[in-house]
């Protein structure tokens, strides 16, 4: 299990949210302000790595670091003065946003217990899937070498490989980087 990587996607994915939402009227919520921030970051994140590519900038994990955290750094600079930790009131609004993370939390638990339950990715589509990915990891585009043809590159929009080529960037296992970002990512569905 790569910790940091799983710290690094959620990094991304609120920075992103954050900067994406923050023209925005936000709700008063705090859980589902965030919960969303992340959801939407999700989304910045596929279509930025997709822009990226095209304007041939490299597919690197620390040029999307500084992205999603200079806008929110930003933010916190300018308004240190007025910056205060948020008050948790167990509301019913509050309460519902906290069973449906319970209930994303079990999924996560189950949908993983059986992706883990053997070491090897199952049937041909993840194998493929690892050499795009561990390609985009390694070479930082999403282009295909003139001399190689990639299944799941080209034919297909880039975005899942182009994410998790970025997050595999950090990993050491793309085993572990496709099952447990495949599981994350489903869990996160039933909570956004």
């Amino acid at each position: 299990m790569s910790l940091i990587t799983i710290i690094l996607f959620f990094v991304y994915t609120w920075g992103l949210g954050f900067t994406a939402t923050s023209f925005l009227k936000n709700s008063e919520n705090y859980l589902e302000r965030n919960l969303m921030r992340i959801g939407i970051g999700l989304g910045v994140f596929v279509v930025l790595g997709v822009l990226f590519n095209l304007l041939r900038i490299p597919l690197d994990w620390k040029i999307f670091l500084i992205l999603s955290l200079a806008y929110p750094l930003f933010i916190l600079i300018r308004r240190r003065k007025e910056f205060k930790l948020p008050k948790f009131k167990l509301t019913k609004s509050n309460l519902n946003i906290l069973i449906v993370l319970v209930i994303s939390c079990v999924c996560l638990q189950m949908y993983a217990g059986g992706a883990f339950s053997y070491p090897y990715l199952e049937n041909d589509d993840p194998w493929w899937q690892a050499v795009s990915i561990k390609y985009i990891s390694l070479e930082k585009t999403a282009y295909d070498p003139s001399n190689y043809y990639f299944d799941y590159i080209d034919p297909y929009p880039p975005g899942y490989v182009i994410v998790m080529g970025i997050l595999h960037q950090t990993s050491s296992s793309i085993s572990w980087t496709l099952k447990f970002f495949n599981v994350l990512i489903l869990s996160l569905g039933i909570l956004f």
